[in-house]
């Protein structure tokens, strides 16, 4: 035990207090915002009507992108497998959105939906596999003369496909360590036109 006049007592006593204060403003925070929310969910007065304002990761996991299907009522979207979807006329062709599932399909564009939210992106593409979301993502954005900068930690089919079959299309590539941002400003060119990343690496 430590005499209370001595310096290191004080000093350990004003820790705790400290420590103390911290908790009780955090647990008085943790309360107010828990009122909060409880307000804020009463107000949902019928399935399909969804909490306004930020939500926590595990409901946006759930529900961002998606709202009850109009046919059934549905709360989430349902497993659509249908390879083509009926058109009401040639002239009215697509204005339901879908016409082929390997275009689009109402399962698929909740998907990308949903990851677009989550990710806070301006959109999202799904595709059946991770070259098929390389090679389009890479067509389309460049051309021939245009530049990419490219983590040197890339999946080998994508390094392969950038030196063999789209540098010899007349395209440049800059592979770079990634986990230093200084690293992509440094190797950015007037003519860059994507900066390509995977996650995870490889």
């Amino acid at each position: 035990l430590l005499p209370r006049s001595t310096p290191c007592f004080e000093s350990m006593m004003q820790q705790v207090r400290h420590s103390a204060q911290r908790l009780l403003a955090r647990r008085c925070n943790q309360s107010q915002a828990w009122q909060t929310l409880t307000a804020t969910r009463l107000k949902a007065t019928k399935a399909g009507t969804w909490i306004d304002g930020p939500v926590n990761l595990e409901t946006d996991l759930v529900h961002a992108g998606v709202s009850p299907e109009a046919g059934s009522g549905a709360i989430l979207t349902p497993l659509f497998l249908s390879t083509t979807f009926v058109q009401d006329s040639v002239e009215d062709y697509l204005k339901k959105g879908y016409s082929y599932s390997r275009t689009n399909n109402p399962t698929t564009k909740a998907l990308e939906t949903k990851l677009a939210e989550i990710e806070r992106g301006a959109g999202a593409s799904a595709f059946g596999t991770g070259m098929a979301a390389t090679t389009s993502a890479i067509c389309a954005t460049m051309k021939a003369g245009d530049h990419c900068v490219i983590t040197d930690c890339s999946y080998g089919g994508t390094n392969r496909s950038c030196r063999e079959f789209f540098t010899p299309l007349g395209m440049e590539f800059t592979f770079v360590d990634f986990s230093d941002p200084e690293n992509v400003r440094k190797a950015m060119k007037p003519n860059t036109k994507l900066v390509f990343s995977e996650t995870p690496a490889n």
